[in-house]
């Protein structure tokens, strides 16, 4: 897009008498309001936000919750070519940094402490691992991967990645590829292929990291607290402890009339008229948490009430264009992991000794560090300064575990029938540090979290009709938002997702003339590709003597893929919205 056409757009005629019901109090959900209140006029004070949880924020969540306690499930990656988050944050002043926004600060921030993986997988209880930059592939395996990037997305859909790699996954399951990939954004060989291809932009820099952002703060106190601030300066109502239990609609589902749920008080059913406007979250990455700590282990919530999973199940079983959420939302034991969050008081040593061990600036974000021999799959980051409160005796480290189901190395335990102590313990022995348990565990306060659906999103479906579009066919007042709409392009587990949806849902409810940002799109861009192949060929100059054998036989197909590929290019007019 140029910024001929970022400009903002005429106030819609009658907007002031419209109000708008925002379900979900995620970034999502905070998003749909500032966009409704900066770019569509719509007055502050005629939005409401409802929210299940006593706290906004969703899924960016990070607390203080007592002395030396906090709790924070885990954080979103943030990379650079998020257009629309970058874009909300350049509206919402900082409130640690005066003078600046949001965006302006992380961007700040990030300058100063650069990630940069020093030791971004180890193995042998704390060594680091020297295969990390060994990615050439066999001339089979980068066929494949070649593949990838010229099949349609409907030929790929219900197909899980290792049914696409097929003979090729156990190659590619020891490459350096798949150990950073899925550790970096918690993949398992049976989740959706389309939505791996959709991540594999992250390819070029994904040992070192490069490219991931962090915030000044845990993502609640840099992102949601301002933003928070700047909707309560403008007259936004918010209600917590609000669960939604339905959304009452005409018979031909153009408009919502009514909004159910329950909450202190009990039940409340809210009218919602034709000009009214209703955005709602659909669902939850994060839906029915459960918390453990040093002396009691965690549950697995496997309740029927999902919140809004179970509003959208009602839906879909009304018409289906509202999709499939049964297939994100029965699936636990393959959508679950747990995550750890460890307060380390009047140890400063600890975390002092590992940022030495392995390289990293004192005082800085490590980035992911994975633990390949971990049979939990644990990858662990320490934090610098993560909360505004924080005791200067403070240190923050926070791990998680994609396969907790599965026995420990010490422990011999699954991850979620350990008490925190028990799960420190077993992140001691894989660095080598065991015999500093009994001291740190009495400046140690370990929060866990068992997440049902974080990566439910990842499940295998197909390219349309599993998840509804943002605004509905035939909807008229009404829109979803979050990490289970159809977007086409746009990858899911992202705090972009949620916010581009936001913005597509304003926009497109307000009718105001105004176009999305674009999205990035890597995989179009030959020098992305140069450098996927130079790595995949561990070779600095492509010659044709690297790339795989080409079959006579099938010459005239792979190149009609490629130009099939060129083709599917957008085409380039000068007012075209993808254009970039």
């Amino acid at each position: 897009m140029k910024q001929f056409d970022n400009v903002r757009a005429h106030k819609p005629e009658g907007i002031e008498k419209r109000k708008a019901h925002i379900i979900g109090g995620g970034i999502a959900g905070l998003a749909s309001a500032v966009f409704l209140i900066d770019d569509c006029y719509l007055p502050g004070e005629n939005i409401t936000i409802y929210d299940q949880l006593p706290l906004m924020g969703g899924s960016l969540d990070g607390e203080k919750h007592g002395q030396g306690k906090y709790t924070c499930r885990g954080e979103r990656e943030l990379e650079p070519y998020m257009e629309c988050f970058w874009y909300l944050g350049n509206k919402i002043p900082s409130l640690y940094t005066p003078g600046r926004t949001i965006t302006e600060e992380t961007v700040d921030v990030n300058r100063a402490d650069r990630i940069d993986s020093k030791a971004r997988v180890i193995y042998k209880q704390g060594k680091v691992w020297e295969g990390i930059n060994e990615f050439k592939m066999s001339s089979k395996l980068a066929t494949k991967m070649g593949q990838m990037l010229s099949t349609p997305e409907e030929e790929l859909n219900g197909l899980t990645i290792k049914e696409f790699f097929g003979d090729t996954f156990p190659e590619f399951e020891k490459n350096p590829t798949w150990q950073c990939f899925h550790t970096m954004l918690a993949f398992k060989d049976y989740h959706s292929m389309i939505e791996m291809i959709r991540f594999i932009q992250f390819q070029p820099g994904m040992e070192r990291l490069d490219g991931i952002l962090h915030t000044k703060y845990n993502e609640f106190d840099s992102y949601v607290d301002p933003i928070l601030h700047w909707l309560r300066d403008r007259g936004v109502h918010f209600v917590n402890g609000a669960t939604i239990t339905d959304l009452e609609m005409d018979s031909d589902f153009s408009h919502v009339r009514k909004i159910v749920g329950k909450g202190e008080a009990g039940e409340f059913a809210i009218p919602v008229s034709k000009n009214d406007l209703v955005i709602s979250t659909l669902a939850s990455m994060t839906q029915n948490s459960t918390q453990g700590d040093n002396t009691h282990p965690v549950s697995t919530n496997r309740s029927s009430e999902k919140g809004f999973f179970s509003v959208w199940e009602k839906l879909a079983a009304r018409d289906p264009k509202f999709g499939h959420p049964e297939k994100f939302s029965s699936y636990i034991d393959k959508s679950k992991w747990m995550s750890a969050f460890l307060c380390i008081k009047g140890r400063k040593e600890f975390c002092a000794k590992i940022r030495e061990k392995y390289g990293y600036p004192k005082d800085s974000v490590t980035g992911a560090i994975s633990i390949m021999d971990s049979s939990w799959d644990i990858s662990f980051v320490i934090y610098d300064k993560y909360f505004p409160n924080q005791e200067d005796d403070e240190d923050f480290l926070w791990f998680d575990g994609l396969y907790g189901e599965r026995i420990g190395d010490y422990v011999k335990k699954p991850m979620a029938e350990c008490t925190g102590n028990e799960v420190l313990q077993e992140f001691l022995y894989h660095l080598g540090m065991l015999d500093e348990y009994e001291d740190l565990a009495k400046h140690t306060y370990v929060s866990l979290t068992m997440m049902p659906y974080i990566t439910s999103q990842f499940m295998p479906r197909n390219s349309k009709g599993d998840r509804p579009a943002v605004i509905p066919e035939g909807a008229k007042n009404y829109a979803f938002v979050g990490q289970y709409v159809e977007l086409e392009g746009d990858v899911v587990f992202t705090v972009e997702t949620s916010v581009r949806t936001a913005m597509m849902a304003a926009y497109g409810l307000t009718g105001i003339d105004r176009k999305v940002l674009p999205l990035y799109q890597g995989q179009y861009d030959v020098r992305w590709l140069a450098m996927c192949a130079k790595k995949m060929l561990q070779t600095d100059k492509i010659k044709i003597s690297d790339l795989p054998a080409i079959n006579p036989l099938t010459l005239k197909k792979d190149i009609q893929g490629m130009l099939d590929m060129v083709n599917s290019l957008p085409r380039i007019n000068w007012d075209d919205e993808h254009l970039y």
